[in-house]
């Protein structure tokens, strides 16, 4: 990314609309497009303009970043008179920070790289907090040349490591969500033992901060959300069941069992069809702690 480069934004979610603001704060350029357009609008008053269609924010971006749910709307988005693909220019950078099947990267790279267009796959961890402070673990996928050209984006957004080729950051991405998922399910479980017992979870849980159960759930994500008494969504119940699908499809493409991937994959499939789907993940360690007579003073019924 070179002085002056304009960035816009497709699909200004939670993460989107953080990462939009995140670009506007440190000074770059950026427009946002969202079939939402009460989301775009909110990010004005931080400095992010307005684009009135996919082809319309291709058209005026230098990199576009697409932080969509999932392969059905970015290939809707792509196409038509006003889709990216129509207003994307030649030599423009391409950055898909969606969590999607490696392929769909790597066919975009085909499809968009003969006209020079840089692709890179560049999934997240970290959600809307992480990326409003400059703090997002980046997991890139590409060519040497289109990461180096976008390193300078990426390292304004966080922490951004270079796994391979394209769909490669996918790859990890999707081994990260495998890994989160069921560190969840041990984390809740865990918890639920504690306060069953009687004992102070805030102590429980910091002690265990410093011992093997530790992880980044534990020790950062917990205390913001579920244990501070909130369950509105910063990665919802739908978006992890969401990426645990897209995980089921390609590691039963590869051959590779995932016996406690599918359980996790249950657990929160079975939030999701109880109500609870436009929740924070987080809201598991609640289900679990009332599910073992110890529920937490928080409102776990889903609005």
């Amino acid at each position: 990314m070179t002085a002056g480069e304009r960035c816009g934004v497709l699909g200004v979610g939670a993460l989107g609309s953080a990462i939009a603001a995140r670009l506007a704060a440190v000074g770059v350029e950026v427009a946002a497009y969202d079939v939402d357009a009460d989301r775009v609008a909110a990010l004005a008053e931080l400095g992010v303009d307005a684009a009135d269609s996919p082809g319309g924010l291709a058209d005026r971006s230098d990199i576009v970043l697409v932080v969509l749910p999932d392969t059905p709307e970015i290939e809707t988005a792509l196409g038509g008179e006003t889709g990216l693909e129509a207003g994307l220019r030649d030599g423009a950078a391409l950055l898909v920070v969606s969590t999607v099947k490696p392929s769909t990267a790597q066919d975009l790279a085909r499809r968009l790289g003969p006209r020079g267009v840089d692709i890179l796959d560049t999934p997240v961890s970290g959600g809307p907090v992480a990326a409003r402070a400059g703090a997002l673990a980046i997991m890139a996928g590409g060519s040497d040349a289109a990461y180096a050209r976008c390193l300078p984006l990426l390292e304004t957004l966080g922490r951004p490591v270079h796994v391979g080729p394209i769909g490669h950051g996918e790859i990890a991405k999707l081994a990260n969500n495998l890994m989160g998922s069921v560190i969840a399910l041990g984390i809740a479980e865990g918890l639920a033992l504690a306060a069953k017992a009687g004992a102070d979870l805030d102590k429980v849980r910091e002690a265990i901060a410093a011992g093997s159960g530790a992880s980044w759930i534990l020790n950062d994500w917990l205390p913001r959300t579920v244990l501070a008494g909130r369950t509105d969504a910063d990665f919802a119940v739908d978006l992890m069941v969401k990426d645990m699908d897209v995980l089921e499809a390609y590691a039963r493409e590869l051959g590779v069992p995932l016996r406690a991937g599918e359980l996790a994959r249950e657990t929160f499939t079975g939030l999701r069809d109880t109500g609870h789907g436009a929740q924070d993940f987080s809201v598991l360690v609640a289900m679990s702690a009332a599910e073992a007579g110890a529920p937490l003073p928080i409102d776990v019924e889903p609005r």
